[in-house]
């Protein structure tokens, strides 16, 4: 919600109440606070938090995967692709093989990205048709930013609303609203996602870009987004 110290405190709080034989919930907790980091523009403590996690828990490939997210936020493409690549051997999961394809396409090689895009969302889609829910979030998502296929994101985003309705799952609907170039309900919907309060920087900067598209002054919703992470226009992963 914006309350960043607090949140900080809680998860250093939460780790003074694990023992020594909770060293992988230790690295969790503190992928957590760089992750708060993350999202506000600050690599290097975040890169700190990750390292407090590799120590604690050697070899975890959950802190493998926010080191290669944040190599790549600061810039160093090929060795982030390289320890997605070593990831997926490992994991094989459709998260990581759109981080991947993501970042194939921030680096201006479409081709080599495609084959991870279409992965994931092949195994997105199975998940789906199994009956699962988990990835309605990483669908919507997927079918806005790297397809841009409003239609698509918007029937993924709905079904993730049925489930749960919360500022992130309301931002996605009016991001694929918008996607879908109906921008009045992008930005009503938009609208309710703000009145939660939240602050994040990528909901307010999509809100801007909805505002603006919709008629509305969005240049101080950029505004915001851009004082509450300064790096925003960088390499991230949809979560």
């Amino acid at each position: 919600m914006g309350d960043v110290d607090d949140a900080d405190r809680l998860y250093e709080e939460a780790e003074d109440e694990l023992s020594v034989k909770e060293m992988r919930h230790f690295a969790w907790v503190e992928l957590q606070r760089g992750l708060l980091d993350l999202a506000h523009g600050r690599h290097a403590q975040a890169l700190a938090h990750y390292d407090r996690a590799d120590r604690a828990y050697s070899g975890y490939w959950m802190v493998a995967e926010h080191q290669a997210e944040l190599l790549a936020a600061r810039g160093d493409y090929e060795a982030a692709a390289a320890l997605y690549g070593q990831l997926i051997a490992r994991a094989p999961r459709p998260e990581l093989q759109q981080a991947l394809g993501e970042l194939y396409l921030q680096m201006g090689r479409p081709e080599a990205a495609e084959p991870w895009l279409a992965g994931a969302v092949s195994a997105y889609l199975a998940s789906a048709v199994r009956g699962d829910v988990h990835y309605y979030h990483h669908l919507a998502d997927f079918y806005a930013d790297v397809r841009k296929d409003g239609a698509e994101a918007v029937k993924w985003a709905r079904k993730d609303i049925e489930l749960r309705e919360n500022f992130a799952t309301l931002a996605a609907l009016a991001w694929a609203l918008y996607r879908d170039g109906r921008f009045a309900e992008s930005l009503e919907t938009m609208e309710d996602a703000l009145s939660s309060g939240a602050q994040n920087a990528y909901m307010l900067h999509q809100a801007g870009m909805i505002h603006c598209a919709a008629g509305a002054d969005g240049d101080e919703l950029l505004r915001e987004a851009a004082k509450l992470n300064p790096q925003l226009g960088g390499f991230h992963v949809h979560r």
